[in-house]
């Protein structure tokens, strides 16, 4: 029987996505899937990562400490869920030697899984649409590259109106439209049943396939995952209400905030 210390292959590798909705969690071994975990309840994540991370590696034989990359989704996504992933990535690096980590964008691991789950050829354009807030998509336009290779994008990710996204869409004949962005904007599912557009509406997370694909093309160093945020979250713009309802001056909240934002670090580790 072969020893789980052993050091073969790539060895143990971790991928995590919180971005939207759900928690993920993938475990590989010289890239062969070991486990693959997914958590509906997004709203419980932070309770339940650590604990599930703690049983997968008791089940599978896995020492943390053996652990060689870890990929996780940076964004764009949940401010709690994409904080929460790495967060937990920078505390493992800082407990494991010689960790390295990666970050994934949110946007290609779903263009990835439409190509990957759908066959798609190379050149079929494939758009991705995610919830941002109230009547706002994060857009992000992606080229399919076959389904052995992470679909590549055409443009930068966006944030936009369904009606934005939809005339863009429109630009263009053909290809494919997914994301949990069509799900909650009917309108937009009405308009894309009239256009030569495939629509992908039950591709609403990453399949476990193309999180392993972008993991193992991950660009990995020994460097905490900064996030990918498009907006600012709502705790930043309702802070001049905030501080009026807590009897503070709304300038001066502000003004402390972004001095805390600039402060440096005290410590790098």
């Amino acid at each position: 029987m072969m020893d789980m210390e052993e050091d073969e292959g790539t060895g143990w590798e971790l991928a995590l996505n919180a971005a939207e909705g759900a928690l993920q969690i993938v475990l590989t071994r010289d890239e062969e899937l070991v486990c693959a975990q997914l958590w509906g309840r997004g709203d419980r994540a932070t309770e339940i990562l650590a604990p599930a991370l703690a049983d997968m590696a008791r089940v599978c034989g896995l020492r943390l400490r053996r652990l060689r990359r870890l990929a996780c989704v940076r964004g764009p996504g949940s401010f709690t869920g994409v904080r929460l992933v790495l967060a937990t990535a920078a505390a493992l690096r800082r407990a494991i030697p010689g960790l390295q980590l990666a970050g994934l964008d949110y946007m290609q691991a779903l263009a990835t899984s439409a190509a990957m789950e759908r066959r798609l050829p190379y050149g079929v354009p494939v758009w991705t649409l995610t919830h941002a807030r109230r009547d706002l998509v994060h857009f992000q336009p992606f080229v399919s590259y076959g389904w052995c290779i992470p679909a590549q994008p055409a443009e930068p990710v966006s944030l936009c109106t369904p009606d934005e996204a939809l005339a863009r869409i429109a630009a263009t004949p053909g290809g494919a439209v997914c994301g949990g962005g069509l799900g909650r904007n009917p309108r937009l599912m009405e308009a894309l049943a009239e256009r030569d557009v495939l629509r992908l509406d039950g591709l609403r997370l990453p399949s476990v396939d193309a999180l392993r694909l972008l993991a193992r093309h991950g660009d990995y160093a020994p460097a905490d995952i900064e996030p990918l945020y498009v907006r600012s979250c709502d705790a930043v713009d309702n802070l001049p209400q905030l501080a009026r309802r807590m009897g503070l001056d709304a300038g001066e909240a502000q003004a402390e905030l972004q001095r805390l934002l600039e402060r440096a670090p005290a410590s790098q580790e």
